[in-house]
């Protein structure tokens, strides 16, 4: 991996100690050409002209593609959806609930967890109970505790495999062979892992997965993709539908939907020049190559984490087993609010860092385009204001 070349193609770093692909990536200039193509094509000659409402369609079968490849699934399983959140909503809203059903999900989880969650339980008269985790809980308690909140009347388990707010990695694996024995669905939030981690649904007992374009994957907002297993497809109803999802042409005296595409989710049309950049973050993804980008991660967090651990006040808040860890890196410094600590960051080093809550602490996100002397420098702004 060439990360001076990578680097290169990322025009931020130029200037900017990037530590925040966690919230939002950097796009490569190259990610940001194919949306400004496009968008000049589709201005000079119109979106529905011949030739360019065809290559709009190719773009979009394209992206669909893409992504398949970055859950390992088929298109068939795969749809390209405008963030996380509305893949985990598609999901949520589809199911046929009943009263009484139970959804279990932990306390440390992101808002769009949370809500989604809280708010079905609410509709429905669905049960949602919460598992409290601490932060330096092993794997195994985890599952331990995730175990002890089933019941007959659970229906999923609902978490993010790697946590917002510290970069725990979740044992999801063990979790959902747990839920499979037991009937219960396993619905992942992805926001930290699509483009950071290697993803593997055809082996993984993971039944619906949900990953968004702007973080690790380096494209843009209104971007990212949904996994639905295909023995499940038929049973998550569209909660918010279009024309894609029936047959076609549409027939108001011959209804017919199509329960088995991944089409009918979609509620209408979808914006070509985002998917273009989609796609070509995809590819800059691929041509680093997934594998030595999350060891590359893991090797920086390392890093970062060993140094910071010396600086005295300040607490490390992120695992310290490498299999248990990923590119996010949590820590609290004794005496500062996280909020100061992010300020003066930025101030006096130009890096860009962010606040969590549950448990407090300053956020890094490190990818493979940053460098250990960016942690270097980190490590000694940290120290200065401890």
């Amino acid at each position: 991996m060439d990360i001076d070349k990578i680097r290169s193609q990322i025009p931020v770093l130029d200037h900017t100690v990037y530590m925040n692909t966690g919230w939002s990536g950097p796009p490569p200039r190259r990610v940001a050409q194919a949306m400004t193509d496009r968008i000049e094509l589709e201005l000079e000659q119109g979106p529905t002209t011949p030739g360019v409402y065809e290559s709009g369609k190719e773009i979009e079968e394209q992206a669909l593609e893409a992504a398949a490849r970055i859950f390992n699934a088929t298109v068939e399983e795969v749809l390209v959806t405008r963030n996380t959140t509305e893949g985990l909503n598609i999901v949520l809203s589809g199911l046929d609930w009943d009263r009484g059903d139970e959804i279990i999900i932990c306390d440390m989880e992101h808002g769009s967890v949370i809500a989604p969650a809280q708010l079905i339980g609410q509709r429905h008269g669905v049960g949602v109970k919460v598992v409290d985790l601490e932060v330096h809980d092993s794997s195994e308690t985890i599952v331990t505790k995730i175990e002890a909140a089933f019941t007959p009347k659970t229906r999923m388990v609902f978490i993010s495999h790697i946590l917002y707010s510290t970069g725990r990695r979740m044992p999801a694996e063990a979790i959902g062979r747990m839920a499979k024995d037991r009937g219960v669905l396993l619905l992942l939030d992805g926001a930290q892992a699509g483009g950071h981690i290697e993803l593997d649904m055809a082996s993984s007992p993971f039944d619906f997965y949900s990953i968004p374009g702007q973080k690790w994957m380096l494209g843009y907002e209104g971007s990212g993709a949904l996994y639905i297993r295909r023995e499940h497809l038929e049973r998550i109803h569209p909660a918010h539908t279009g024309g894609r999802g029936i047959a076609s042409p549409a027939d108001a005296h011959n209804f017919q939907p199509m329960p088995g595409t991944m089409e009918k989710f979609l509620g209408g049309s979808v914006s070509v020049p985002v998917q273009a950049a989609f796609l070509e973050s995809i590819k800059f993804i691929e041509e680093a190559g997934i594998g030595n980008i999350e060891a590359r991660n893991l090797d920086l967090a390392g890093s970062a984490k060993a140094k910071l651990s010396e600086v005295p006040g300040v607490t490390v808040l992120s695992p310290s087993e490498r299999r248990e860890s990923s590119g996010l890196v949590t820590f609290a410094v004794a005496g500062q609010t996280p909020v100061s600590v992010v300020e003066r960051l930025w101030q006096d080093h130009r890096i860009v860092v962010r606040q969590v809550g549950h448990p407090e602490g300053v956020r890094v996100s490190l990818h493979f385009f940053n460098t250990e002397e960016e942690v270097d420098l980190l490590v000694g702004g940290v120290r200065g204001l401890a």
